[in-house]
């Protein structure tokens, strides 16, 4: 989570140009993901690009197998809600709920990035922007949205909330999933479980459960079902003037390993993996399959340790000959100082 003053946070709302992209959703794309944003920020928009094979939308799109959010319900999406006075809520999604209580204020694109800027209808000063791009330690696997609700109402604004979620629909099995959640202890974590199919309204809680697979906690490669994940943050109290940051990730590996080292790339504190089934037939029932591609749904910023490992640490610094020059110096001066002292 980043804090930051709101003249900071209203100079990146207003730094874009209106342009005829305005008020269009949008597919973006990056290597082998391509990202469906609608105007305001929810994903699953119509494949007008004729990029996803398995379905004629496009919310998370890994273009060697397909979409993975969109074949069934349209129903990833998001929300906020403040106290102020009252309890405002604000959501959108395509299929689940709607979209609710928002006013777009601008959404520009390009081939790569889009910027989707809303309001609460009815507290025009609280302000949420979500800003798309390739994630820059793997643009061929994972885009990144930088999430920013903006406190301009003149007051404080209490238990700031937001939740996002989505239902798997992971292909080829795509109403068939296992589904991994990971980091639900993390600080700003108030709320998970593989519930994709919820209206995101931030307010409710508990989520369900549909797996079974368990609310609130972590659980690994549970299903085969379909469902998906479901998640609420708290930021706490928001001082008029103020604003708070954290980053959302969508991406997909060629299998397990690659999708969980690019998390660790990622730094991911709080994550969700989608699975397709496959069936094996010495145990007799549907398992996870590994080895075909895996879709992830991470966050950072949000008060967790982080996951995954980063499979490319920064290596340790060696000192220049110079510095170690000087260091040897210091020490025979020292060496020499407590001769002198102790003699």
């Amino acid at each position: 989570m980043r804090l930051k003053n709101l003249s900071l946070a209203l100079c990146a709302i207003s730094s874009f140009t209106l342009s005829s992209w305005l008020y269009a959703d949008a597919q973006l794309v990056s290597g082998d993901i391509v990202l469906g944003v609608n105007d305001e920020g929810h994903l699953n928009v119509a494949d007008i690009m004729g990029v996803t094979i398995n379905t004629g939308s496009t919310g998370l799109t890994y273009t060697p197998i397909g979409d993975a959010t969109s074949p069934g319900c349209l129903c990833e999406g998001w929300g906020v809600s403040v106290v102020n006075g009252g309890t405002h809520i604000g959501y959108a999604s395509v299929d689940s709920g709607g979209v609710s209580n928002l006013t777009v204020d601008g959404f520009v694109s390009d081939a790569t990035t889009a910027t989707s800027d809303v309001h609460l209808t009815d507290l025009p000063g609280l302000l949420v922007k979500h800003e798309f791009m390739p994630f820059a330690g793997a643009p061929g696997n994972a885009y990144q949205a930088t999430v920013t609700i903006a406190n301009t109402t003149g007051a404080a604004l209490m238990d700031v909330r937001y939740m996002r979620a989505m239902d798997w629909d992971v292909p080829p099995t795509e109403f068939s999933e296992f589904v991994t959640i990971l980091g639900s202890d993390a600080a700003n974590v108030l709320g998970t479980s593989d519930d994709g199919f919820a209206i995101p309204n931030p307010t409710a809680l508990p989520l369900s459960d549909l797996g079974p697979c368990g609310v609130d906690s972590d659980f690994v490669k549970c299903g085969p079902d379909d469902h998906g994940a479901a998640f609420v943050f708290g930021f706490g109290d928001l001082a008029d003037g103020e604003s708070v940051s954290f980053d959302i990730f969508y991406g997909a590996g060629e299998d397990e390993a690659e999708a969980t080292s690019v998390l660790g790339e990622i730094g991911a504190e709080v994550v969700s993996l989608g699975y397709s089934s496959i069936f094996d037939e010495g145990l007799g029932e549907s398992v996870p399959n590994t080895d075909s591609p895996v879709f992830f749904f991470a966050f950072s910023e949000v008060g967790g340790e982080i996951i995954f490992p980063d499979p490319t640490p920064d290596p340790i610094p060696t000192p220049e000959p110079g510095s170690l020059g000087v260091l040897a110096l210091g020490c025979l001066g020292l060496g020499l100082f407590r001769r002198r002292r102790y003699q």
